[in-house]
């Protein structure tokens, strides 16, 4: 075969012509899944996790480590890093004590993960924020029940979830600490005060990866939805945050005073050997954070507190929280944006077991009513006499979960109302019973939102079924479209209307509507009216604190 020179330049044009057309087939894909998962944010360039569906970021910091100087103090600005950060590998929660009583973690905590969509939304995306549990003392924005990946893949919402500071670190009140800054003349509530600059940091943020900073979703369970419902009543938290939802929270119940708090300081000051009143501040933050984790004894969360263990807790202190949180509301003095308000059926059938292994006898219950409610023990006994239950320990497991959980959500949903805040009001009464036998206890109810397996760490292991997905997808897309457009509801038939709460005028006691979700969602009315009724003159503290409810 002749060739020609007309001939091979021809091939030479057309094998360069093929090339330039087949390297963008390749290199911009391999840049594109390279970077898909970067961002700038206002600190610096940021690199996560490619996950296929979805983009993670992990540990990226939201406030400088609060070490040193800066324990005790609120939160500082993050410092800037000049190259990009790897926010790949799981951050370290703040310190705690793990489950065998050994202290975990680490002081430069305060940093936040990132679920989002791959590739980033086009249009701004509603955004949850979510307070992790654990009591005030334990647990981390890695908690696995909360894990967003799931829930931001399948609906879009962007969610992220920061550390806090937990225990003496996060809540110590001391009258050293007080007077330090004269801007900021109280102690105590640091942790809430890391949740707010977690907040702002998605207000300024969260625009690079997507997310919508005017629609924004504060949300938790248990002792993150208690911090959601202080946030709705704290004057510097205004604005940060659009919709709220308050799983198994209880806001309404009465909270350490500043002034009661100052004793317990006192007490870990002593523990930790700094007694001299012009060095107290400077010794405390010369130990280290396991010293200060094991000075004073730990109580976990149960109905009875032994002597001489501590709780650690928010506390009115007359600025973050400026009163007590229900004085707030009855004034109307809180920020009324739509909320979900809601619980588990069978609240306080977990922390009986705690206290009572081997089950509470009647004899127990009725000193535990007592003690705990002082003069209004015997008509607490009325309403929940024991012969009613199958076993003393189910009576006191009932006053625990309508007096503190489902009759103060009740209360908190008509303080909402009355401001004209859209609220919407459930039950969640889904059992498995291999993670609890025939009851629907205390956080059970998360890993169902966000579509998470049962594991170790909190429940025993329980892949989810068919049956469990199904009911996730549903909570799932009630939860986002809230936070889409502050109503969980669809204009078609394909899911349950949710109604709004309310005591519509001209009905007697009122409608008061709710959910139920369960195998079959459904709408119901008047949750345990009487007893609600019964709790609605009271203003106890918790029935999990440290002090009788009563006092």
């Amino acid at each position: 075969m002749v060739t020609t020179t007309s001939h091979i330049r021809r091939q030479f044009v057309l094998f360069i012509a093929v090339c330039l057309i087949a390297v963008p087939l390749v290199m911009p894909s391999a840049r594109a899944a390279q970077a898909a998962c970067a961002v700038t944010t206002g600190s610096g360039d940021v690199e996560g996790l490619d996950r296929g569906a979805s983009c993670e970021f992990l540990g990226i910091p939201f406030a400088a480590p609060p070490l040193g100087g800066l324990r005790w103090k609120p939160p500082q600005p993050a410092v800037p890093w000049a190259t990009t950060l790897m926010a790949t590998a799981t951050p370290s929660g703040c310190p705690s004590l793990n489950a065998a009583g050994t202290p975990g973690g680490n002081e430069d905590c305060l940093k936040l993960n990132v679920w989002v969509r791959d590739p980033f939304p086009i249009q701004p995306a509603p955004v949850i924020v979510w307070l992790h549990t654990g009591s005030f003392v334990s647990a981390s924005a890695n908690f696995a029940s909360h894990n967003g990946r799931r829930l931001a893949e399948e609906t879009g919402a962007i969610v992220v979830a920061p550390n806090y500071r937990l225990g003496p670190l996060g809540f110590l009140v001391h009258t050293a600490l007080a007077v330090e800054d004269p801007a900021h003349p109280v102690s105590g509530n640091y942790g809430l005060l890391d949740q707010r600059a977690a907040l702002k940091w998605v207000r300024e943020n969260i625009a690079a990866f997507g997310g919508d900073p005017d629609n924004v979703t504060l949300a938790g369970t248990s002792a993150g939805a208690d911090s959601v419902g202080l946030h709705m009543v704290s004057p510097e938290s205004a604005g940060l945050f659009h919709r709220a939802i308050v799983e198994s929270g209880t806001p309404t119940i009465r909270w350490p005073s500043h002034a009661e708090s100052a004793s317990q300081g006192d007490d870990l000051a002593s523990a930790l050997g700094c007694g001299d009143p012009a060095t107290v501040a400077a010794c405390m933050r010369n130990r280290t954070f396991q010293q200060v984790l094991l000075a004073l004894p730990l109580s976990t969360q149960q109905v009875i507190t032994p002597p001489g263990r501590v709780h650690w807790n928010p506390v009115v202190d007359g600025l973050e929280l400026p009163d007590q949180p229900r004085l707030l509301l009855q004034a109307g003095q809180f920020h009324p944006v739509p909320t979900i308000v809601g619980f588990t059926r069978d609240e306080g059938a977990g922390f009986i077991p705690r206290t009572f292994p081997a089950g509470a006898t009647l004899a127990q219950y009725e000193a535990w009513v007592a003690d705990e409610f002082g003069a209004v023990g015997p008509a607490v006994l009325g309403m929940y006499p024991a012969a009613d239950y199958p076993l003393p320990g189910d009576a006191m497991a009932r006053v625990l979960a309508d007096g503190q959980f489902v009759c103060e959500g009740r209360r908190f949903a008509r303080y909402l109302r009355d401001a004209r805040a859209p609220v919407f009001f459930y039950s969640y009464d889904y059992e498995l019973d291999d993670v609890f036998l025939d009851r629907v206890i205390h956080g059970v109810e998360s890993n169902i939102i966000f579509g998470n397996n049962y594991g170790p760490m909190q429940f025993p292991n329980h892949p989810l079924t068919p049956s469990d997905l199904a009911l996730h997808q549903t909570m799932a897309g009630y939860w986002t479209r809230f936070a889409t457009n502050g109503n969980p509801n669809i204009d078609d038939d394909t899911v349950v209307h949710w109604p709004a709460f309310s005591d519509p005028a001209g009905e007697g006691r009122g409608s008061n509507k709710y959910i139920v979700f369960d195998s079959i969602v459904r709408e119901d009315k008047r949750l345990r009216e009487a007893a609600c009724d019964f709790w609605e003159r009271s203003f106890f503290r918790s029935m999990l604190g440290k002090l009788p409810a009563s006092q």
